[in-house]
C-alpha cells in the first residue's frame, strides 16, 4: 500500500476510541436505549443522522469515530488516514482471504449525510462485513 495509507499513532487511535465512546453515549441518549458497537447501533445512527439536517463538523467526526470503531472492534481493524482520498479517516481490516480491505468510514458517513437513507450506514456495514474476517475468526 506504500504511502497511500498512514496508520494513526497510538495517541491518535486512543482519541478515536474516546470520540467513539462519546458518540455511543450520545446515541444511547438519543435513542433511549443501551447501545453497543454493533450493526444494530448503525440503524439507530441512521435515524439520528436522518433527524439532523445540518450536522456540525464535530458531530460528523463523532459519527465517523463510532462507525470506524465498530469495524475496528468487530473485525480486528486499525485506524488509518487514506492519503489517496485527501486524508480521510478509514479503517484497515483483515479479510477472509488473508488480505486487507480499506473501509472508507469517513467517506461513507459523508455520503449518508448527503444521500439520505439510500446510503444507509447499516446497509454499508452489512456489505463491507461480507468481505472481512468474522468476529469469531480473530
Amino acid at each position: 500500500m506504500g504511502k497511500a495509507v498512514e496508520f494513526l499513532n497510538p495517541e491518535q487511535a486512543r482519541q478515536m476510541v474516546e470520540l467513539a465512546e462519546r458518540a455511543r453515549a450520545a446515541l444511547a441518549r438519543f435513542s433511549g436505549q443501551s447501545v453497543g458497537y454493533s450493526a444494530t447501533a448503525l440503524q439507530l445512527l441512521d435515524e439520528w443522522i436522518e433527524r439532523t439536517p445540518s450536522p456540525s463538523r464535530e458531530l460528523r467526526v463523532l459519527w465517523v469515530a463510532f462507525v470506524g470503531e465498530i469495524f475496528r472492534r468487530r473485525h480486528g481493524g486499525e485506524w488509518i488516514i487514506n492519503r489517496e482520498e485527501g486524508g480521510r479517516l478509514a479503517v484497515l481490516c483483515p479479510t477472509e482471504r488473508g488480505g486487507v480491505r480499506r473501509v472508507e468510514v469517513a467517506m461513507q458517513v459523508n455520503q449518508r449525510i448527503v444521500g439520505g437513507m439510500a446510503d444507509s450506514l447499516a446497509l454499508f456495514y452489512v456489505s463491507e462485513a461480507s468481505y472481512l474476517l468474522r468476529p469469531g475468526d480473530l
